[in-house]
């Protein structure tokens, strides 16, 4: 039984590359998200740190990513 290992070890480097983006872009979309509306209901400054954001975008990542295009063009009509 001669296995070939080469098709699954690299869909795992897919699978990483996917996890990066969705950490990184996910948690700058959700700091963004964030910060934008709890300034704007609050009406003072808000700082979120970035991890846990980057965390929260590793989940909600896709969610957050259109919402926060939809924020950039809400930002100019607020």
């Amino acid at each position: 039984m001669n296995r070939d290992t080469t098709a699954s070890s690299g869909s795992c480097g897919c699978v990483l590359v996917f996890i990066l983006i969705n950490l990184l872009l996910g948690g700058i979309c959700t700091e963004y998200v964030v910060e934008f509306w709890s300034s704007y209901f609050k009406e003072v400054a808000v700082d979120v740190s970035f991890w846990p954001c980057a965390l929260a975008g590793l989940f909600l990542g896709e969610i957050t990513i259109p919402l926060a295009l939809f924020t950039y063009i809400m930002s100019f009509v607020l």
